[in-house]
């Protein structure tokens, strides 16, 4: 970033991950995930995937339930005596079709795998008397594979989300591994994350709101237009930049119509924004800021 720019937030509207026509749909919902089958030893354990896939259940059907628009319905069995942590082969299409049919919806959507692991990372610190002292530190994080299927049975599109949370800290000697916590005794994060993970599956039909991040230029003849911008009186930042797109110097003039894009995109008047950043291409040439797509 040059000195002359700052960095500016611009919201976005960022389209549904998932579309469907009219925006409206019936799913049925199936989950290929058999706790029991889980190869563990430790009975503590399985009963910890059991309850976080028991929540991410619910947590779907809770986040459907705010919907207007999309609905779901939750099988009352489970496809198969397996219990996947990573997707294997998806449902045949004459499986699938006959599942919409018997339940007469219009898309199915399976739950493929299910998985709860830590995630370990150590920090080392040194210290005064030149020692090394090392934490490492563990997230539990929930995963979880869903294939959607319209009613003719065929692949839609696959989702892999993910969700974590801090679990715990420990220790590490010098040389030796830290002993990581027990999945056994992660029954209430579990829960936690994958209520939450199954109740965010709905946010995939909708519009996202974001805020991301433009470079600016600030200084000199811009410095009225970006106080204007951190206002958010959008008006006069225009004001302030349209005729300094006119600048005999073709840098200014440049410079002027990169933030015109900016303030453009943050406006979401896209087809202005294509163009102001059209003329600043033109103008700045390899000048223009590289961090703006």
């Amino acid at each position: 970033m040059a000195s002359c720019s700052t960095f500016v937030p611009v919201s976005k509207t960022l389209p549904p991950e998932i579309r469907l026509p009219d925006n409206k749909g019936d799913f049925l919902f199936i989950s290929r995930f058999n706790a029991d089958s889980l190869p563990f030893n430790n009975d503590n354990k399985v009963e910890v995937f059991k309850l976080g896939h028991n929540a991410f259940l619910q947590g779907l059907s809770a986040g459907f339930d705010t919907s207007r628009y999309f609905h779901l319905t939750l099988a009352d069995t489970i496809i198969g005596n397996t219990a996947p942590v990573e997707p294997a082969n998806d449902l045949s299409a004459t499986r699938a079709e006959q599942l919409c049919t018997i339940h007469n919806k219009g898309y199915l959507l399976t739950l493929d795998a299910y998985n709860l692991y830590f995630d370990q990372e150590v920090d080392v610190v040194k210290l005064e008397d030149g020692t090394k002292e090392r934490t490492a530190y563990y997230d539990l994080v929930v995963e979880t594979y869903i294939g959607m299927y319209n009613r003719y049975g065929q692949v839609l599109d696959r989702y892999r989300d993910e969700l974590r949370i801090q679990h715990d800290k420990r220790s590490v000697i010098s040389g030796l591994l830290a002993v990581g916590p027990s999945m056994g005794k992660a029954d209430k994060n579990a829960k936690l994350i994958s209520d939450e993970l199954g109740r965010k599956f709905i946010h995939k039909f909708y519009p996202v709101s974001v805020v991301e991040q433009r470079e600016f230029y600030h200084t000199k003849g811009f410095s009225r237009a970006y106080k204007a911008y951190q206002m958010g009186h959008w008006a006069e930042v225009e004001n302030e930049l349209l005729p300094l797109t006119r600048s005999e110097e073709s840098k200014i003039a440049g410079r002027a119509a990169y933030n015109m894009a900016v303030l453009c995109e943050n406006l979401n008047r896209l087809d202005e924004m294509t163009y102001w950043y059209g003329v600043a291409q033109e103008k700045l040439g390899d000048k223009m800021p590289t961090w703006y797509n």
